[in-house]
């Protein structure tokens, strides 16, 4: 027979439906650890590293990041020409570009070329810092060159593996994988936001007061605390799990790339400022250091007081970009410009954007940590969590697991009540790569199912 542990969240003496349901939720939601669990300890990492990566730079590596403040600066095109001296004069494309904040390369050569592309270059309104000039390496990653802009003297340069900000948020993204990496990503986060609602529902109080179920039990047992412990800590940062969870969908490839662009075009929500991964080749950022510097002049005018990010995509067509950075997110603006000239051919705040492009530019800040120094703690005590509830998970699966068992809990026949079944089609719907996979494990467990007659259910109090 199938042996279900109960808790107090549903009775022993619980109608043999609403057991079932139970039995099954807890089941699934223990699959869902066995994918979700290598996601949130690479994500927690990745992430952290990424949060405090420009606090580390700066720390390590002071005599490349801080200059002597000047009054004056050079121009940044002079800049930018004495970065790409220093640079590697041959260039070949190991890797195609990434995808969403992967941060990945750009690159779509196949035959050596004469210099890497540059991804972006970072003017700082900071006169006591170096301007940064990032370039691709052969496996797509970034890696900076710093220059000092008093004299435009090239102050040295770090790897792409040094480079903290650019291989963090790589990795964080799916790399060296691409597409699939990022495919994976997405999975993994359906499957987390499965765990975080089904895991509301297990935890539910049903026989006990709500806050007095937010407090561990202590005298109960290494079980039941490690239990709680481990419960408790998902709740209290459930809703920040499902935000950046959610929130991280539209960086992904697939969902980001093809689900939501299609989404905004069919509602009219496309947004205007539109967004540019950099990578032009170094010859053509070498042969528009004019209108560079025609752009920057521009910004300055407009009343852009911020840090600049300067970019040029690969593609034929493709706008000059530049966009502010280090200042309050409200504060957001976007100047596109013909790379011919340098002269501006929009103008966009964030404001201006329609409300989807806001939201998603809104959950972007709030994963960098640009709201401040709360912002960075908390997202470091949100990835801490995520490290904790997976140690907790799997200490509360070892001490209540059967002997000699993995302890995997057995399927039970169940009806699935009919807002369940709806609430799980419009997920599904929702997030594609999700659906396909719920598809592919309800068939296999119905194949092996067939094999394996299902035991009779019984309860048990733990």
């Amino acid at each position: 027979m199938t042996t279900i542990p109960t808790t107090e969240a549903i009775a022993p003496n619980a109608p043999p439906s609403r057991i079932r349901l139970y039995a099954t939720l807890w089941r699934w939601h223990f699959l869902a650890a066995l994918l979700v669990i290598p996601f949130v300890l690479w994500q927690s990492t990745t992430g952290t590293l990424y949060l405090w990566a420009e606090w580390w730079i700066d720390n390590r590596h002071p005599e490349l990041r801080f200059v002597t403040p000047a009054a004056e600066t050079t121009p940044p095109s002079a800049q930018l020409a004495a970065a790409l001296a220093a640079a590697p004069q041959t260039y070949t494309a190991r890797h195609s570009g990434g995808h969403g904040h992967g941060g990945g390369g750009n690159a779509h050569h196949s035959a050596p070329d004469r210099g890497p592309p540059v991804q972006e270059i970072i003017l700082p309104n900071d006169p006591g810092r170096s301007t940064t000039v990032i370039l691709l390496d052969e496996q797509g990653l970034p890696y900076p060159i710093f220059v000092d802009p008093r004299d435009a003297r090239v102050l040295g340069s770090l790897s792409s593996v040094e480079w903290l900000p650019g291989l963090s948020r790589a990795l964080h993204g799916g790399w060296p994988l691409g597409k699939p990496g990022s495919w994976l990503l997405e999975l993994a986060d359906g499957w987390a936001i499965f765990m975080i609602v089904s895991g509301l529902y297990l935890w539910w109080p049903r026989h006990r007061g709500f806050l007095a179920s937010l407090w561990p039990r202590f005298d109960r047992g290494a079980r039941l605390m490690m239990r709680d412990l481990h419960a408790i800590v998902a709740v209290l940062f459930s809703a920040i799990f499902l935000f950046f969870l959610v929130s991280a969908l539209p960086w992904t490839s697939f969902w980001g790339g093809e689900v939501l662009s299609r989404v905004q075009a069919a509602l009219g929500q496309k947004g205007t400022a539109g967004f540019s991964p950099g990578g032009a080749p170094a010859a053509q950022m070498a042969s528009i250091r004019g209108p560079i510097d025609e752009l920057v002049a521009q910004a300055r005018s407009r009343g852009f007081t911020q840090s600049l990010s300067v970019r040029l995509a690969p593609w034929p067509g493709a706008p000059l970009y530049l966009g502010n950075r280090d200042g309050p997110p409200s504060s957001d603006r976007v100047l596109l410009a013909d790379p011919k000239t340098g002269q501006v051919t929009r103008d966009t705040l964030r404001t201006d954007q329609p409300l989807i492009p806001r939201m998603v530019g809104f959950g972007i800040h709030v994963h960098q940590g640009d709201f401040g120094a709360w912002n960075l703690w908390l997202n470091t005590a949100f990835a801490l969590s995520l490290v904790w509830l997976t140690i907790s998970g799997v200490a509360s699966w070892w001490l209540r697991r059967p002997s000699r068992s993995l302890g995997i809990p057995r399927k039970v026949e169940l009806r699935w009540p009919r807002g369940m079944i709806v609430a799980a089609t419009i997920m599904c719907v929702l997030m594609p790569i999700f659906g396909a996979s719920v598809l592919l494990l309800a068939g296999l467990e119905k194949l092996f199912a067939r094999r394996r007659p299902i035991p009779p259910l019984e309860s048990t109090s733990t």
